[in-house]
């Protein structure tokens, strides 16, 4: 199963968080430009205050009246962003840049503009009847309320991100069960068919958990069924072709002539074939059933003897067959699952070895991972259909060697069961094909 987590992570994980990203980032736009405004005009109006609250303080201390009343117009002179000015109505100021005021201005705030700059005024009347006005040039006021208005936004703009990354975190939380079942359904064999657990998964996902669990036991059921079939069929067919077996040595012991005995050593072959089929059909049903209990198996003694078992077949052919690379490793895994593999990998190198060639078998330790490969001098395999020869029945189209298609099948059953890799791949530079298993070694066998 390819790719499970993918369409979690991939899609509903990013649209939830491009969704709520988008939201905050629209409501904090909003609730940005509201603050702002809202500041802004508490600045205006507190700057109004101020003045406000210096003609109140003049009314009930007249005296005061004219030593701010300076030739700078100024309560501050040394700082032009706080410089309020005091204006006489109906008199030219002392300050030539300060506005002539005429004296039936109207008492309370209102805006004047003087030689192209605005000033904000608050007109009053002293007890002793003289009229004055507070003011402030416009630019200022507002310039001071658009700082103070800005750094209402601070909190809001470092809010947006934090709420982001919030979202994406909860999103995560939240998803964390469903991506654990999608990593779970990823990483299992094609013999592992067991329920999901719904332990921790939200009630919105279980019904989907409950659904493939159901179609994981309706497939588990088919498969048990066919491989019931196939043990049953071979099983049953083991006993006519034993007979016939008989039979036809019997039979070669009555036929003299030479064209009679050449016919039957040719039924003789084909059911040897048949033979040799159904014990393959026979080791790929029980393969696919279950494994036996793994143990620690000395793996380069296993080797060795399938090398000495093979001795004699490959002297027939004339067939160069050794070791370049040999050494001691042991595996946790269940000896005759090895067994068939490392049976299977050099039976097939030899068959389609011709006459005069050469077969190399090496085993050794690569890191954390033991390698046994098979390299031989056959015709190689075809270009694009390194995958499809450990199809079950699948042979390469113009090879006259017999064979029943099984062999690569069975290796790839045992492989995926025991967490090792299998591949076959023309050899680099030369005539020949390379088959290489690799297998990770358990902490107690390195």
């Amino acid at each position: 199963m390819d790719g499970g987590s993918q369409p979690v992570n991939g899609s509903l994980r990013r649209r939830l968080w491009r969704w709520i990203a988008g939201v905050t980032l629209a409501s904090g736009l909003a609730a940005g430009l509201c603050s702002y405004l809202i500041s802004f005009r508490e600045a205006q109006e507190l700057q109004d205050d101020q003045l406000r609250q210096m003609a109140l303080l003049m009314e009930r201390h007249p005296e005061t009246a004219d030593g701010w009343m300076s030739p700078l117009g100024s309560v501050d002179g040394n700082d032009r962003d706080a410089r309020t000015v005091v204006c006489p109505l109906g008199v030219a100021p002392k300050n030539p840049k300060l506005p002539l005021l005429p004296g039936t201005l109207p008492e309370g705030f209102q805006t004047r503009v003087h030689h192209g700059t605005a000033w904000r005024l608050y007109v009053f009347t002293l007890p002793s009847g003289v009229r004055l006005a507070t003011g402030q040039m416009t630019a200022v006021r507002n310039e001071i309320a658009r700082d103070s208005a800005l750094l209402t936004l601070i909190p809001i703009l470092l809010l947006v991100p934090a709420l982001s990354l919030l979202a994406a975190w909860i999103i995560g939380r939240a998803l964390a069960p469903v991506t654990h079942l999608s990593h779970q359904l990823d990483t299992r064999d094609d013999t592992n068919l067991t329920p999901l657990s719904a332990h921790g998964v939200p009630s919105e996902i279980r019904p989907f958990v409950a659904a493939i669990n159901g179609l994981m036991q309706r497939l588990s059921t088919a498969l048990e069924q066919q491989r019931r079939f196939i043990a049953d069929a071979a099983h049953e067919l083991r006993s006519p072709l034993t007979a016939l077996m008989v039979q036809t040595d019997n039979l070669e012991q009555s036929i003299s002539s030479p064209e009679g005995k050449q016919r039957v050593m040719q039924l003789k072959a084909g059911l040897e074939r048949a033979g040799k089929l159904l014990e393959q059909l026979l080791s790929l049903a029980r393969r696919q059933a279950g494994a036996a209990p793994a143990t620690d198996v000395p793996f380069d003694r296993l080797v060795q003897q399938v090398i000495e078992d093979y001795v004699p077949f490959a002297a027939t052919k004339g067939i160069d067959f050794g070791c370049e690379r040999f050494e001691e490793v042991t595996l946790t895994a269940p000896a005759e699952d090895l067994l068939v593999l490392a049976r299977n990998a050099v039976d097939n190198a030899l068959r389609y070895t011709p006459p005069g060639g050469r077969v190399d078998v090496n085993l050794y330790r690569d890191g954390g991972e033991v390698v046994f490969q098979v390299e031989d001098t056959g015709p190689g395999v075809p270009a694009g259909e390194e995958e499809r020869l450990f199809e079950p029945f699948y042979r390469v189209v113009g090879n006259d060697e017999t064979g029943s298609g099984l062999g690569l099948a069975i290796i790839r059953s045992i492989a995926d069961r025991l967490g090792g890799t299998v591949s076959l791949n023309n050899r680099k530079g030369t005539k020949g094909a390379l088959f290489r298993y690799r297998q990770p070694l358990t902490q107690h066998n390195r």
